[in-house]
């Protein structure tokens, strides 16, 4: 089952769905989050502990509310 969040694009402000599961890495660079995953990198409006709350709200969710 994928772990999904959903999270800000830093450049377009649009709202995406990440996968959690594909993640190397997560870095503050600035006023942005970098997200490092096995095909690319993204960078996000959110900080790391925004993302961490999101991440455990998300395990707490039932189906259907993400």
């Amino acid at each position: 089952m994928a772990h999904l969040i959903k999270l800000t694009d830093y450049q377009s402000q649009e709202t995406i769905l990440y996968n959690l599961d594909t993640v190397v890495s997560m870095e503050r660079v600035k006023d942005t989050t970098v997200i490092t995953t096995r095909w690319g990198r993204t960078q996000v409006t959110e900080a790391l502990d925004d993302i961490v709350t999101k991440s455990k709200e998300n395990i707490l969710a039932a189906p259907g509310e993400i």
